[in-house]
């Protein structure tokens, strides 16, 4: 019997290009995994199986180099690749299923899973629910039946093992559990790279851990203290972002200044009276914003600056000089300015400014030129997702090439004003764990129930539109809040806060404890007691003030003898005893 291990590689990854052979800390992922594998004793021979397609010539020149067999197959069908590159060994031989993006592979577990594998002679043995640092085996037998089965679907061919797992009963499947011999299911997303966060991350894991002992929990306490969202901090200029930290409020003040600067200053003054951290503006260069019949067009509306659209969008913009001029006003009286350019020459004239961070407009996030260069700034990015699907953040993130400290993402529907039932709070966990960042909450509903609801359940950064008087001139004017809602919203949040303690339920806060005395319960005489008596339980009961004995401790007193004459209806105390 055999044992070869078959990894699977290509350059075309659609997330993240060319990462196979990325260097690691000085090697590239490929190469990673193949010392992994020449660590196993068990290995008889090892296979990259990659595909025809010309890109990847570059698998096939780094193998031959390394003096490791390459097999080239079908681009589409990684399951006809995988019998085709096995097809010389014998049906007893078995596979391990290694892909190129796992740099991490855990001997020891590894090892278990394959002698349990052999041991009881299975057709398919792995993690339930596949990790990222233990493989998968294949008996080759098992392999090829699969291959041939009518049921196959284009799925199964594309992932090659799934129909193991779905069609267990045509095979001797074993599905260990995902805790497996330590292994922490919840720690297993970060194993593995697939986005630019992920490759970051790694980079940094491999810069930690290469030149110290290398085991699981090492691995484990690293994720948690750097990665995990609970222990995130992002920089939003000097301000600590993080699940600990108070909340950030942001008063989105957009182009409601209706292209005056008096109004600018008066709504950055509102938002420090009413206790926000940051201000945030817009910045459009409308050459680079409309098309010519775009900015032609008719915009005869009671909320319009101009004739055309164009004309209304140029008369809101403010310049570069006004923009520098705003930034230094926030900072002088203490709140933060920052802005959302909608393009790359606003952007540069952002970064000329110093803005300290920036935001992307949520109809951006396919805008990819304008994120590669967000994303080259080094800055803090925080991103809106009121129109976007997870493939868009998914590309947003991949073009921004930032790690988790340098992002906070935003729920939000791009809806004006959004119904209460399409703001969908819950997702905000979801992108969390999903992306292993901050989430805020961008939030377009009407008054501040919805945001004072999402700081209850734990979020940390809050954006709000504002306004000097809800009936200017403006589209996003109505929407907005005034100053009298949000120093209420402000004032909730900080009201929040404070109610949701500490968590511990053992501690009697000092202001109960008046009344706990007041309304509590002590032990009472019930009868008459005469000197000598022997007291027993029938002659007591409970009534108030509670600043007696309990009633389980009573104890302290049954079987004892009265020193005194009692009279009934007072409360007893130990040295009424002997």
């Amino acid at each position: 019997m055999a044992t070869i291990v078959v990894i699977q590689a290509r350059i075309g990854s659609n997330r993240l290009p060319g990462k196979t052979l990325m260097p690691l800390n000085g090697k590239s992922l490929l190469k990673r995994v193949i010392d992994n594998v020449r660590s196993l004793n068990f290995v008889d021979q090892i296979v990259v199986a990659t595909t025809t397609l010309e890109e990847d010539n570059l698998i096939d020149f780094f193998c031959q180099e390394k003096k490791i067999n390459v097999f080239r197959g079908d681009n589409h069908n990684l399951l006809k690749r995988f019998v085709d590159a096995t097809i010389l060994f014998d049906e007893n031989d078995n596979i391990i299923r290694i892909t190129a993006d796992n740099p991490i592979l855990d001997i020891e577990i590894s090892s278990k899973l394959y002698n349990l594998h052999v041991k009881n002679n299975n057709d398919y043995t792995c993690i339930n629910g596949l990790s990222h640092i233990v493989f998968e085996v294949i008996k080759i037998s098992a392999l090829r039946q699969c291959f041939n089965s009518r049921l196959i679907t284009d799925y199964d061919k594309e992932h090659v093992t799934p129909f193991f797992r779905n069609e267990f009963n045509n095979f001797k499947t074993q599905i260990l559990p995902s805790n497996y011999s330590g292994l922490n299911p919840d720690f297993d997303q970060f194993l593995t790279v697939d986005t630019y966060p992920d490759f970051v991350r790694m980079q940094n894991l491999f810069l930690e851990i290469d030149n110290k002992i290398y085991n699981l929990n090492n691995i484990y306490n690293w994720i948690k203290k750097n990665f995990m969202t609970n222990n995130l901090q992002v920089d939003l200029n000097g301000f600590k972002l993080s699940k600990n930290s108070p909340t950030y409020i942001i008063a989105e003040i957009g182009q409601n200044h209706n292209g005056s600067m008096e109004i600018a200053k008066s709504l950055i003054d509102m938002a420090k009276r009413c206790g926000a951290n940051a201000v945030k503006f817009q910045k459009r260069d409308i050459d680079s914003e409309l098309t010519t019949e775009a900015y032609n067009k008719i915009y005869d509306n009671p909320n319009s600056f101009g004739k055309t659209y164009g004309e209304h969008r140029r008369f809101l913009e403010l310049s570069e000089e006004q923009h520098n001029d705003l930034k230094n006003y926030a900072n002088k009286i203490g709140i933060t300015y920052f802005c959302t350019p909608c393009d790359i020459p606003s952007l540069e004239l952002l970064e000329r400014i110093a803005c300290p961070f920036y935001k992307v407009a949520s109809r951006d996030l396919t805008n990819i030129p304008l994120l590669e260069a967000l994303g080259k700034t080094g800055k803090t990015i925080i991103i809106s997702t009121g129109m976007a699907t997870f493939e868009d953040i998914d590309d947003a993130l991949n073009a921004l090439k930032l790690s988790s400290d340098k992002l906070v993402i935003m729920q939000c529907t791009s809806e004006y004003p959004c119904k209460p039932e399409n703001v969908n709070l819950n997702a905000i966990k979801t992108i969390e764990d999903k992306y292993n960042c901050i989430c805020g909450l961008s939030d377009h509903t009407s008054g501040v129930i919805i945001a004072s609801a999402a700081s209850a359940i734990g979020v940390k950064i809050i954006e709000k539109h504002i306004t000097l008087d809800r009936t200017m001139k403006g589209t996003d004017q109505p929407g907005s809040l005034e100053e009298a809602g949000l120093r209420k919203l402000i004032d909730y949040i900080n009201a929040i806060a404070k109610a949701m303690g500490d968590g511990e339920k053992i501690k009697i806060h000092e202001s109960i404890n008046l009344a706990k005395t007041k309304l509590g319960r002590s032990l009472v005489s019930k009868i008459d007691i005469k000197k000598g008596t022997i007291l027993t339980e029938d002659m007591l009961c409970l009534k108030s003030p509670g600043d007696g004995i309990l009633w389980r401790d009573r104890a302290t007193l049954l079987g004892k003898k009265a020193v005194q004459d009692l009279e009934k209806n007072i409360t007893l105390k130990e040295n009424y005893f002997e």
